[in-house]
């Protein structure tokens, strides 16, 4: 399963507006570090472990496509 998600500076919880994940961070881009937290807060948004999902374009980005392997995706 596939999900558009936007990155923004901040603490709030994850969020979904039009079909899109918007997910805050505060830490910096710099060694991969804001990208490892949104993928942390991902897996505990959808109840997965963090190797089920990856970023697939937008690693560099503000706007990312992350994808999240089926077989142990639990509805949210």
């Amino acid at each position: 399963m596939r999900h558009r998600v936007l990155v923004r500076p901040g603490n709030d919880p994850i969020e979904e507006r039009n079909g899109i994940l918007i997910v805050h961070t505060q830490e910096k881009r710099k060694n991969n570090r804001a990208n490892m937290d949104v993928i942390k807060q991902l897996s505990r948004y959808y109840s997965v472990s963090q190797s089920r999902i990856r970023i697939v374009t937008g690693a560099t980005s503000q706007k990312k496509i992350i994808e999240i392997l089926e077989d142990s995706l639990s509805t949210k």
